[in-house]
């Protein structure tokens, strides 16, 4: 593979913060022996800085924003430029710096990253990047809007009800009389546009519900409500690919509770290696025919939302009907999923790198597209009818 300058985007304005600086270390860590890497950090204040410390960890455990290598930058929107800019170079005769990158690599989660926002931004700037689009990011980060695309297609999922934060503020009691008909209790609160399970709550009674809405309300204006699966065990499967993507091995995340929760993902897990380091038993302990069956389903969801590059599909398995319901598409992973490739042979290095492939072979179709057209219509305005 040819050595490419990588830029590695991470950070943002995002509750996963933090998730997604371990996920760019690793990236980082997994990218460096061939190719030059661009650490882009932006902070939870929305700044953007490069600087050669910010791949190393231990930069983040003491961040100081004035650290005097610390360089701001600019990604600019204007397409004949394809770069990022240093607009505050230091020194009296100082001139901004242009950093030509040859793709990006969003290590993103979360809202202001993995939600299409940071993608469109590299649309308009032409620069290949990493992963999905500006469509399919933004319906794997909003779970109302999956469960709409993946029942379209007629993938099972688990009954739901969702409502914005001015239904609740507006009449609370119809927002619980419209789940109470809807779905039996216990049920699953989440915010819609979060991960890392962060917001979500099991709620047993209709206090517990309201509670968990309170909740939940602090961190989207769109909440989710799901039926809770009593008998129930969670499986992960990850894609990589873009037009013929493959699934991975399956995995199940174990939990110390009723839910999977942020701690169980990252806090009970090994010093700095996110994700990577979370309970888990790699391959599933179910049968080979089940583990097909959810590769194909993890394709196909895949598919039906436009998803490139790679993603991690998490499934619920009802043991006691023997039901399998897509859960949650996330279409940047932590630690990008790189265990769940080891078992099939592919390394993270090789991983990152199939990544990078399958950006530019991405941005080569989107290059062969027709963006603009000449025609007639201006000349034949008639400008003083267009006065009137």
């Amino acid at each position: 593979m040819a050595r490419y300058r990588v830029g590695v985007v991470f950070g943002s304005r995002s509750t996963e913060h933090e998730v997604s600086i371990i996920t760019a270390m690793q990236v980082i860590q997994f990218l460096s022996p061939r190719h030059d890497v661009v650490p882009i950090y932006v902070t939870k204040d929305g700044a953007w800085l490069t600087s050669g410390r910010l791949a190393n960890i231990n930069a983040f455990k003491d961040f100081d924003p004035k650290w005097s290598d610390l360089q701001s930058i600019i990604v600019t929107p204007d397409k004949s430029l394809k770069t990022i800019t240093n607009v505050l170079a230091k020194g009296v005769f100082s001139k901004p710096q242009k950093i030509e990158l040859d793709v990006v690599f969003p290590a993103l989660h979360g809202l202001h990253g993995e939600d299409g926002t940071i993608q469109g931004l590299l649309e308009l700037c032409d620069i290949p990047f990493v992963g999905s689009g500006v469509l399919a990011s933004s319906i794997g980060m909003d779970k109302v809007v999956t469960k709409a695309v993946l029942k379209e297609n007629g993938l099972p999922i688990l009954d739901y009800v969702w409502f914005t934060l001015h239904d609740w503020e507006q009449d609370s009691d119809l927002v619980i009389q419209r789940i109470r008909e809807s779905l039996p209790l216990p049920v699953i609160v989440k915010p819609a546009r979060l991960g890392s399970s962060i917001g979500v709550q099991k709620a047993n009674s209709v206090e517990e519900l309201q509670f968990a809405i309170d909740v939940a309300i602090h961190y989207d204006t769109r909440i989710l409500v799901e039926r809770y699966v009593e008998n129930k065990m969670e499986v992960n499967c990850a894609v990589l690919g873009n037009e013929n993507p493959i699934a991975s091995v399956c995995e199940q995340p174990i939990s110390r509770d009723a839910l999977l929760s942020y701690n169980d993902k990252y806090l009970h897990s090994a010093r700095d290696t996110g994700m990577e380091g979370a309970s888990r038993v790699i391959p599933a302990p179910i049968s080979s025919d089940l583990a097909t069956r959810i590769g194909n389903l993890a394709i196909k969801t895949f598919r039906s939302v436009g998803g490139l590059g790679t993603a991690r599909i998490d499934f619920i398995i009802d043991q006691q009907a023997g039901d399998v319901y897509v859960n949650e598409l996330n279409t940047m992973p932590g630690s990008i999923a790189h265990y769940l490739w080891k078992p099939l042979g592919i390394s993270p290095e090789e991983l990152v790198d199939r990544l990078i492939d399958l950006a530019f072979e991405a941005h080569r179709v989107k290059s062969r597209l027709t963006y603009s057209i000449n025609t007639p219509l201006l000349q034949q305005a008639d400008i003083l009818k267009l006065k009137k």
